[in-house]
């Protein structure tokens, strides 16, 4: 599932899709900081330390552009995940009133040459190092971080106007939007149950006065919602900004992992003295020096292995330390502001969940969570600090039993551990919820990028959907005798199945060339014309996919998932988020290692996602669906997700016919 297209072939296509020129790259000889610290404070339950830090505040730079996050094992190889993408928070995407995509704003000041990669400007660090000191003569002890006052910040430059507004109504809505996020601001400190929160079977029950307790104690979602993100000039519901999701006025410390990140952004959305550990692409030595050249002293830097079989550090995953909770987000967006709707035109999709901080002088000395060992695991492999990855067990994560934290470590896999990640890993976590089923299963897939896909990897996915750890297909695969073409009973059924019952979502160029930010928006949703016209492509799977907010395009990793019966034997609807799109390199391989011929899983990716699991129908007995409506309708009704996980989709999703996907490398 590979081709020969060089790194630099890529990145020309990404930058001709955008009409940019790709950023130049800026070394400089540095000392690579990593999380082995002496400090006191780097782990999650660290006490707020007053300190004061040099400001970061942005200064623009120039502009690169968006990398395309295909997972596939050729469109992703070479990819920074640390680019800069805009030199302001609107995003990047060009109005035809200003092609070149610069804010009209006459006031912001052009980058100083001294601008290091992730937002330094060492005169303007000067001069604020100065003002503070002239503030502690005279006894100012507001910018000390234990103040929460000292915390709040003015309101950061509106986004600019997406394509077809023009500055009349423009100045009017960002006035509104400005009051709206202030409103939504003063109501994100306290809990309220809103659409879309996940209230598993297990706590249902549960008194009022829990949550009650868990409201005055900071936490608002303590058993996980999935929401959209907001994007500029859509109506909100069910969705959340990225100020709502980082609650920046009493972060202590934030871990932040994305394949694509706009520092100078990331910084105008929390306080200047968070501590934050960033975890990065960075394969050479001198990429990590050039990543952290010249950091402030509250970054940390963390970098996942790249060795070997290893091709994109793609996952995206947020810890962030409250002084009340440990809140885990696990988006399908990175962190630029394209991609948190700043510019209108893109939206991705969130969950969320907030683990309250247990009694001080507690930990989770019990076993933990499926839930919790595989994060735990995950970041572990990734290569974070044990301190950091210990403070978390100081966090209560009981409320996390219906769901399970799915990943792909990057590499090969063998032994016991090719059983936990990738799309192993999914049939395993499947199996560890009780939602595993022999049953026919239909599922939906939304991806932002599709790989050289054929039927063999997409039966591996719907097998691991029904449960299977893997070894069904691998020994269907490795155990046909060399003559036999054929296939046996049990696969033609499932191939039968397939045609029916699995559908993939993914935009026609009608649909981009349509969308609010038109075809130069869709740099980051990636496909190649060689892939789908190959003969083997299940091209018959595949459906156009529409918003439900017209004219936005998506970038979400979705799976929805429901069986066509709930029965004794097992099978609920679930569903997936998180940063794995439809590709062999997102999910992995299992094939037989050469040396011992046992299993071995091979991922080129780091991924990571959430299984949810949706309530059992609590009336009337078993869910059933009567199977005409299955053949009938194509299962297009995904009402059981309703409250539970939004469906961003149009469904049912329309065939191609004679029109042709969207491919980000031909316009």
């Amino acid at each position: 599932m590979s081709d020969t297209d060089s790194d630099e072939d890529l990145k020309r296509a990404i930058a001709l899709s955008l009409g940019e020129n790709l950023p130049p790259s800026r070394m400089r000889n540095a000392v690579v900081v990593d999380l082995t610290s002496s400090d006191q404070d780097d782990d999650l339950d660290a006490p707020l330390t007053a300190r004061q830090i040099a400001s970061t505040k942005p200064s623009y730079q120039s502009r690169g552009s968006p990398s395309c996050e295909s997972s596939s094992i050729d469109s992703e190889k070479g990819k920074s995940s640390t680019k800069g993408l805009a030199p302001s928070e609107g995003g990047d995407i060009r109005s035809k009133a200003n092609p070149s995509g610069e804010a009209d704003n006459p006031s912001r000041s052009e980058p100083s040459s001294s601008t290091v990669f992730l937002g330094l400007n060492r005169k303007q660090m000067e001069e604020e190092r100065l003002l503070r000191a002239n503030k502690r003569k005279k006894g100012d002890e507001q910018l000390l971080v234990g103040n929460v006052e000292s915390r709040k910040r003015k309101a950061s430059t509106p986004p600019l106007c997406p394509r077809g507004q023009d500055d009349r109504q423009t100045k009017l809505k960002l006035s509104e939007s400005s009051l709206a996020s202030k409103d939504c601001s003063k109501s994100s400190s306290s809990y309220q149950s809103r659409p879309g929160e996940m209230i598993s079977p297990t706590f249902q029950d549960r008194r009022r006065g829990a949550n009650d307790a868990l409201q005055a104690a900071g936490v608002q979602f303590p058993h996980g919602v999935v929401k959209k993100t907001w994007a500029y000039g859509c109506p909100r519901e069910d969705d959340i900004k990225i100020e709502e999701v980082l609650q920046k006025n009493d972060l202590e410390l934030a871990v932040l992992s994305s394949f694509q990140v706009d520092p100078d952004w990331v910084a105008s959305k929390l306080h200047p003295t968070t501590r934050v550990i960033w975890v990065l692409q960075a394969k050479s030595k001198a990429e990590k020096e050039n990543i952290v050249s010249g950091a402030p002293n509250n970054y940390r830097f963390c970098f996942p292995s790249m060795e070997g079989n290893i091709n994109c550090m793609h996952s995206k995953l947020q810890l962030l330390a409250h002084p009340t909770h440990l809140r885990v987000v696990v988006p399908s967006a990175n962190l630029v502001p394209y991609d948190w709707g700043e510019s209108g035109s893109m939206e991705n999709v969130c969950f969320l969940i907030d683990l309250p901080r247990l009694p001080e002088g507690k930990s989770t000395d019990t076993e933990l969570t499926e839930f919790g060992k595989e994060l735990v695991h995950f970041v572990r492999s990734m290569g974070l600090d044990e301190k950091v990855i210990g403070s978390m067990r100081r966090f209560d994560f009981s409320r996390t039993s219906h769901l399970a934290f799915v990943h792909s470590i990057g590499g090969s896999h063998s032994g016991e551990d090719w059983k936990r990640t990738g799309y192993c890993g999914l049939g395993t976590a499947v199996r560890n919820l009780g939602l595993h089923t022999d049953e026919s299963l239909n599922i939906d897939v939304v991806a932002a990028s599709i790989g050289n896909l054929n039927e063999d990897f997409i039966k591996s996915i719907y097998l691991a959907a029904q449960g299977d750890n893997g070894l069904k297909e691998y020994r269907w695969r490795t155990n046909r005798p060399v003559k036999s073409k054929g296939m046996t009973p049990v696969e033609r059924k499932l191939s039968d199945d397939l045609k029916d019952r699995f559908r993939i979502y993914f935009p026609t160029r009608e649909t981009v060339a349509n969308s609010k930010g038109g075809l130069g928006a869709a740099g980051t949703i990636c496909f190649q014309s060689k892939w789908y016209d190959s003969d083997g492509f299940p091209r018959h799977l595949m459906r156009d996919c529409k918003s439900r907010r017209p004219g936005m395009l998506m970038h979400n990793k979705m799976l929805f998932v429901r069986p066509q019966k709930t029965s004794s034997r097992g099978g609920r609807a679930w569903a997936y988020v998180g940063s794995a799109n439809l590709s062999e390199s997102a999910w992995g391989r299992l094939v037989k290692d050469r040396t011992t011929k046992e299993p071995k899983l091979n991922c080129r990716n780091w991924e990571c996602g959430v299984i949810i699991s949706i309530p059992a129908a609590t009336s009337g007995g078993e869910a059933d669906l009567e199977a005409d409506d299955v053949v009938n309708n194509h299962m297009t009704d995904l009402e059981v997700f309703r409250g539970y996980v939004p469906i961003p989709m149009l469904v049912p999703g329309e065939g191609y016919g004679t029109r042709r996907p969207w491919f980000y490398n031909e316009q």
